[in-house]
């Protein structure tokens, strides 16, 4: 351990500590406020999606071919345009995470760009009394899940690695950890904090959550959607925090009806990571 992270370590600590404990009284107030006593009674904040199935899967269908098509175009865009930046492994990482990204948030919008007919009954997010303000609303969700999910993924951790599974890091999280680029820290910054949660959040809980809500029982539209999303970053070690991170996104966005209110709590969940990496901290 280096000196300065030596010096830096009980600092991180303190501050970790702190927000757990903030995360604590959060939920507490949460649950058991006579203002949120009174929320429960209200209508719920989401409203049905009630798109057919075919509609359903046209427009799931243009998020995968988008996702899809920007891949393959970067990769003949690296065979032959970029071809002194594809030697890069690290650079070429990042432009095929973004360029995938990008591509699925391009198939979005081409679902809703469909004709009325096949979009008119898209999902409606009503301003709930329960979630007075998005981001204020989105804090408390990070700061609620936040020791749950390290705790969590320290055990799921020691688990696998008590049974001999090797336990590495996901690929993001190791381009962090090498990248000396300035350039290519901000880029990696933007890509996590910003278009991965947006990307993700649209897809996973306005999209496909959404869409179990109300035609699957309530348990399988919470994991589901939960399971794949955690299925799709591809490693083990974090298939179990971020199976349990999306079951808290998709509550949040059932109590709130905004999905502004998961995008943010993801991007803050994702900047934390980021910050823990850039300190030096083992996450």
């Amino acid at each position: 351990m280096s000196d300065s992270l030596s010096s830096a370590l009980p600092i991180i600590t303190a501050v970790e500590i702190g927000l757990w404990i903030v995360g604590a009284i959060v939920l507490w107030r949460v649950q058991f406020s006579a203002a949120t006593r009174e929320c429960r009674k209200a209508p719920a904040a989401l409203e049905p999606w009630t798109i057919t199935v075919t509609h359903f899967f046209q427009m799931a269908l243009c998020v995968i071919v988008g996702g899809w098509s920007a891949q393959v175009i970067v990769s003949n865009l690296g065979n032959h345009t970029l071809g002194k930046a594809s030697p890069d492994g690290d650079l070429w990482t990042l432009v095929q995470g973004v360029a995938f990204q990008l591509g699925l948030l391009s198939g979005v919008a081409v679902a809703f760009a469909l004709p009325r007919s096949i979009v008119a009954d898209s999902p409606h997010h009503p301003r709930s009394a329960r979630c007075p303000h998005p981001f204020l609303a989105a804090v408390g969700t990070f700061l609620i899940a936040l020791p749950v999910i390290s705790l969590l993924g320290y055990a799921w951790k020691t688990v696998l690695q008590s049974f001999g599974y090797a336990t590495p890091d996901q690929e993001m999280v190791e381009l962090f950890r090498q990248t000396d680029s300035p350039g290519k820290l901000v880029l990696l910054t933007v890509l996590a904090a910003v278009v991965a949660p947006l990307t993700e959040e649209i897809i996973f809980r306005a999209g496909l959550f959404r869409y179990l809500s109300t035609r699957a029982p309530r348990w399988l539209a919470v994991t589901a959607p939960a399971a794949v999303f955690a299925a799709l970053h591809d490693n083990a070690v974090a298939f179990l925090p971020l199976f349990a991170l999306g079951v808290f996104f998709s509550l949040a966005y059932e109590r709130t009806g905004r999905i502004s209110v998961t995008i943010m709590a993801h991007g803050l969940f994702n900047l934390h990571t980021i910050l823990l990496i850039m300190a030096g901290v083992s996450t």
